[in-house]
């Protein structure tokens, strides 16, 4: 692939989403723009198990059984991507309904949009 790779990540891009952009750092195949990354890439396995008689409680463990090393010798566990660029919205840009952060990643891909255009391609939903 001849084109740019620009890849955005936050603060809540944990698992394969972190590896891709640690790997496009690392090969130097693009840029990662956005905020530090979770560092949630290690892998867990769920055991479920059960307790009692006549009354049956259902219980799991979660038993963290491997981690991924990058080829820099690093782990991104608790540690997260630190991207090319941190570029971080305003409260005021997020309450506005504005994505400068994707208005500039796609100004970089050659590509020209507003930040409330921006917005609207992949619109904030606020948690209950």
């Amino acid at each position: 692939y001849t084109g740019k790779v620009i890849v955005l990540i936050d603060s809540e891009s944990g698992s394969a989403s972190e590896l891709f952009a640690r790997v496009i750092q690392l090969e130097k195949r693009g840029i990662v723009i956005g905020d530090r990354s979770a560092g949630a890439v290690m892998r867990s396995r769920r055991y479920p198990h059960e307790v009692g008689v006549d009354i049956i409680i259902p219980y799991s463990v979660s038993v963290t059984d491997a981690d991924i090393i990058m080829t820099d010798g690093q782990s991104l566990e608790h540690t997260g991507v630190q991207p090319d660029e941190l570029k971080l919205p305003s409260g005021v840009d997020l309450a506005a309904k504005r994505d400068g952060v994707l208005a500039y990643a796609m100004s970089l891909a050659g590509v020209t949009i507003t930040p409330e255009k921006a917005g609207a391609i992949f619109p904030v939903e606020w948690k209950k």
